[in-house]
């Protein structure tokens, strides 16, 4: 089983994020590029740096939603009563 990566710095660059977050280089930096709600970064120097706490923030924004259990069962019966 993977261990959590423990960072304790306010500012993490691009290598430390892929570490932390568990994703690829590249998918930072389509989050960082997204025309919509993109992943907040700054550049200082030409290092890419991302705040820890907007991070965590913006991932809890992208949460998967539970999405509603369909009755197929019932949507079937009833239609073949409709039918019937």
């Amino acid at each position: 089983m993977a261990s959590a990566v423990q960072i304790d710095r306010e500012w993490l660059g691009i290598r430390e994020l892929t570490k932390y977050a568990s994703v690829s280089e590249r998918t930072l930096r389509e989050w960082m590029h997204r025309e919509e709600d993109a992943l907040p970064a700054v550049r200082v120097d030409g290092k890419i740096l991302v705040r820890k706490s907007q991070f965590d923030g913006w991932l809890e924004r992208h949460k998967i939603q539970q999405t509603k259990r369909i009755d197929v069962d019932a949507i079937v019966n009833g239609l073949l009563r409709e039918a019937g």
